[in-house]
């Protein structure tokens, strides 16, 4: 019961300031979210035993750069591209089904593009608003939110069928769909209600809950390899800042690139 209730508090101090950034100021949101997965990559960086200052440079440099200069559209859209085709990569090895040992020039592009990289448009989709208000950004956060939440609770209740117990042996099939109902359901009101994602809002609505949870599956990944519970201790109940962003940081780059096609 203390448990539940630590994780409760805590990841309710964790919504309050991004929510509140979100709509505060969006040079706040940007610096939090920095932090934020600053800390995520310093914690990705000890799973992958690589050295921490050269990343914390260009981690600085790359998130400071798209985000506070405007930047031609065509040197984002190579960015995006190379942190897209880097997370697909790391998709396909992670549900390898043996297990191979990754190189130094591996475990470096993964944390550029994979961490610093996708973190960046978490930043970026956040410039992008609807009627002058940061809504997308939120949306994205309150979908990927209700996906975890009855994803869990579903699985938990009714989850037999696991999807890849080698990686992740709670998640389930169950589970999956369960929170998959309820976020599509979600993305079809933001629809109705708004118009905010015309006609791909059913992309949106399928495609968050699936990035989400490979994302999930991605973080899982590494932990096992490493041979650890949880990425780091920041977040009483919930482990590190890596668990915790893991699915923002990988279905961000998709939201963006979805966004940019309406």
């Amino acid at each position: 019961m203390k448990e539940i209730v630590t994780r409760a508090l805590s990841g309710t101090v964790y919504v309050l300031f991004l929510v509140s950034a979100i709509f505060y100021d969006p040079l706040v949101f940007t610096a939090l979210i920095g932090l934020f997965s600053f800390l995520a990559l310093w914690e990705f960086l000890r799973l992958l035993r690589l050295p921490f200052l050269p990343f914390f440079l260009l981690h600085l440099t790359i998130f400071i750069v798209p985000v506070y200069f405007s930047l031609p559209s065509r040197w984002v859209g190579l960015f995006l591209g190379a942190v897209i085709l880097t997370n697909l990569w790391v998709s396909i090895r992670c549900f390898q089904k043996t297990q191979v040992s990754l190189n130094t020039a591996e475990k470096s592009l993964l944390a550029f593009f994979y961490l610093t990289g996708s973190s960046v448009f978490i930043a970026l989709i956040h410039s992008i608003t609807w009627e002058g208000l940061p809504l997308y950004i939120f949306w994205l956060y309150l979908a990927i939110w209700t996906n975890n939440t009855f994803a869990y609770l579903v699985g938990s209740r009714f989850g037999k069928t696991k999807i890849f117990p080698a990686i992740s042996p709670k998640k389930s099939y169950e589970g999956y769909w369960g929170g998959a109902v309820f976020t599509f359901g979600l993305v079809f009101a933001i629809e109705y209600f708004y118009g905010a994602f015309g006609s791909i809002w059913w992309g949106i609505g399928l495609g968050i809950p699936f990035f989400a949870t490979l994302g999930d599956f991605i973080q899982s990944y590494f932990k096992r390899r490493a041979n650890v519970k949880d990425s780091g201790h920041w977040l009483p109940g919930h482990g590190g800042f890596y668990d915790r962003m893991d699915s923002i940081i990988f279905t961000a780059p998709f939201f963006y690139l979805l966004l940019k096609l309406l």
